[in-house]
């Protein structure tokens, strides 16, 4: 089975300029190729020979890009520099931090029933201290 379903002029082995004549000449050697069925062959030749109905076919069926040649010599500027260059920041230090077993269960703990207070206890790790304030120059 065909990837594309082909046009009319496929079918006849016609040029897109092909009149009338051209047309009804090409069905008996279409027919001897065996290409296509005799269906496929008729549809192609009836399409054809309709002005309305071939205009139609023809503006929704594009026509295949022509092929470049110079395509290198062409995209040769573009490819000079790589297109997308990514910066990555330097590696941290290989130490790593360690969590402990008991810092990581008192991260999980329940807080204690009936407390006043609607939000959950901070772990004494995360808690706000000055190390997390912006240094501010004060003023003389």
């Amino acid at each position: 089975m065909p990837l594309h379903e082909p046009s009319p002029y496929e079918v006849l082995g016609i040029p897109l300029t092909a009149g009338v004549r051209e047309i009804n000449l090409a069905v008996g050697p279409a027919m001897r190729a065996g290409r296509y069925t005799r269906q496929q062959i008729q549809e192609a030749a009836a399409l054809l020979r309709n002005p309305d109905r071939r205009l139609e076919a023809d503006l929704q069926r594009p026509l295949p890009p022509e092929p470049v040649d110079q395509a290198a010599e062409l995209l040769a500027p573009a490819l000079v520099e790589p297109l997308l260059v990514i910066e990555r920041p330097p590696l941290p230090p290989a130490a790593l931090p360690a969590l402990h077993r008991a810092e990581l269960a008192a991260d999980f703990t329940e807080p204690a029933p009936g407390g006043a207070d609607p939000e959950p206890p901070v772990p004494a790790r995360y808690a706000a201290d000055l190390s997390v304030l912006p240094q501010i120059e004060v003023p003389e």
